[in-house]
Order: structure tokens, then sequence, then C-alpha cells
């Protein structure tokens, strides 16, 4: 296993096997605010934990500050429940500790975490670890879950053909309407906090959608982007409302959800900048240094962008004040 004294947990925003040549473990954040992300564990034990001093923290709000921890024991980490008031799952089962396996399912309030373990041999090239359609799938299940409840219960074959027998008798009988179904109108959903309260594909201009794929591709990308936006992952989000656009150029759901994703994020940073100039000003310089290395983390996939920029020229400056090293407060 490759080990890191400096950093227990290396996270990252990719689904990329590491480079480097060995056995490594990982926890990827499938559900939540921190979805997408990879926790690397370089070191024998983490703990995770709502706290900002965990080494894995998980933002939910069931969440013990610490919750648990993963131990190494051999060449397997075990789970061990640190006490927390609400327990922790693994695979749909509450434990006060388990050895993990690949693939497990870790359970923290309502953010979930898939357990990898990824070996990696030498002179290797790095490939994908196939995940992201795990990720959307997962979500998928768990919004049926939530949408149909309970189960209704199965109806005897009798019953079914009495049904049929009824249904082809009213089909044969009354006349036809030749109306029927031209002014229904079609169920949506809200967008986050965003008052908008359908989707409402029932606009002129998707009406001349005459595709069955076009029309079902573009719901899809909507759908997605909204369930990103409310988990507040607004790259994400602005991704699949820019394919619904490209999809269908001109979208008026699509253009709507694409302006408010781009506007929730311009806020959200804007906060984070805010708290800290505030701290700054407190002269609270390390908690000012990790907020503006929230901003870096949050794009660290756009480097060029002016934000990203700024946060690094911010950081540069209070390095000096504090008496550091250019470059040496590390973000990640």
């Amino acid at each position: 296993m490759v080990m890191s004294e400096k950093t227990p947990v290396k996270i990252v925003k990719t689904l990329k096997a590491p480079k480097e040549p060995g056995k490594h473990y990982r926890l990827l954040c499938m559900t939540g605010k921190n979805k997408g992300l990879s926790y690397f564990i370089n070191s024998k034990r983490i703990v995770m934990g709502r706290s900002d001093k965990a080494d894995v923290q998980v933002l939910d709000g069931k969440s013990s500050r610490e919750h648990a921890e993963l131990a190494l024991v051999g060449d397997q980490y075990v789970l061990t429940d640190l006490g927390s008031q609400n327990g922790v799952i693994v695979n749909d089962l509450k434990v006060s500790q388990h050895r993990l396996a690949d693939n497990d399912k870790i359970i923290i309030g309502q953010t979930v975490y898939k357990y990898n373990q990824i070996e990696v041999k030498k002179a290797e090239l790095p490939t994908v670890v196939d995940d992201e359609d795990e990720l959307e799938e997962f979500e998928e299940e768990e919004e049926e879950k939530t949408k149909k409840g309970k189960k209704k219960p199965k109806k005897k074959k009798n019953n079914m053909v009495m049904i049929l027998v009824a249904v082809l008798a009213v089909v044969f009988l009354l006349p036809e309407d030749k109306d029927s179904g031209a002014n229904r109108k079609r169920k949506g959903t809200t967008l986050g906090t965003v008052q908008r309260e359908k989707i409402a594909l029932s606009d002129p201009r998707n009406n001349e959608i005459q595709d069955k794929d076009v029309r079902d591709k573009l719901r899809a990308f909507i759908h997605r982007g909204q369930r990103e936006y409310r988990e507040g992952n607004y790259f994400r989000a602005i991704e699949q409302f820019e394919l619904a656009l490209i999809l269908v150029p001109n979208h008026v759901d699509a253009s709507f959800y694409l302006r408010k994703t781009r506007e929730s994020l311009k806020e959200y940073l804007k906060s984070i900048k805010d708290k800290a100039q505030q701290d700054q000003d407190a002269l609270k310089y390390t908690s000012a240094l990790n907020q503006y290395c929230a901003i870096i983390s949050f794009l660290q996939d756009y480097p060029e962008d002016e934000r990203y920029k700024e946060a690094e020229k911010q950081i540069e400056l209070l390095e000096e004040k504090i008496g550091l090293e250019k470059g040496e407060f590390k973000c990640y």
C-alpha cells in the first residue's frame, strides 16, 4: 500500500485510478454535497465525521462530529462506530464494527460512500474506475424508492383476466374520442429552491419535438441537472443543462435552469469569499486560508477561472503575513 505521512487522506475529484503502483484504498462519495469526490486513504487510521478536523468530512446533519473510524488491520480496513448518535450502516445492516470488503456501501445519515480496493500494477497506464454510471443509477434508484414508497400488492391472475376483458369491452363499445389526450398536462419537478413550479414540457416549442428519443433525452438531462443543483453540484448541473440546450437550442426550461444555476454558483462562491474576508479582517488568518482553499477545491477543475486565481493570490498574501514561504500552505 502507498502511504504518505503528510496527508492521511488525498481528496480528488476524479474517478481515475492512481498512477502509483500498489494497493490503494478509496472511499467514493455517492450522494450529498461531496458527491463524486474520491478519498484515497494514506494512513493506518482515519476518522469520518461532521467536524472540519475529520479526515473525511461528512457534510450531513445526522453525522456526529467524530462518527466512525477506519483502521488498517493486516491488509484490510476495519470500520468502527465511534459511539455516534445515529449509527453506521454497511450494506443495509447497522454495524458497530465491520471488516470492509471491496464495493461495500457505508451509510452515515443520508450520505453514502462506496469502499474500494484498487490494485495498480507496475508500469500500468492509469485507467478510469467506471463508477460514473453507478453514481447516476444509485441516485435514480433512491429517488424511485422515495416516490413509490410501499409496494402495491400483486393482483391475482383471475382478476387480471377480468380487468382485461372489461378494458377490451370499453375499447370496442364506446365511441372514439378524437380529442383524447390532446389537453393532458405533464407533471414536472422543482429545481431546488428556485421558484419555478413545473418543468412544463407543454411549452409550444417543446410540442414541436416529435422525436420520442429526443424528448426522453431532454427530460433526462433536465432531471439530472435539477438533482445536481439540489445537491449543490453546480458545475455538474450546468453541464447537464448545457447538454439539454445542445440537444434542443433555446429550450425555455433548460435556459431558465442554466441561468439560475450560474447565479447560485456565483452567490455560493461569493459567500465563501465574504467569509474569508471577514476572517482576514479579524486577523483569523488560518480560517481565512481555509476559506480560500475551499474556493480552490471547489474550482480545482477550472484553474483558469478568475475566482480561482484570486483565491490563489489571497493565499500568497496571507502566507507572507504569517511568515510562511510561498506555496507552503497546502490546500489539498
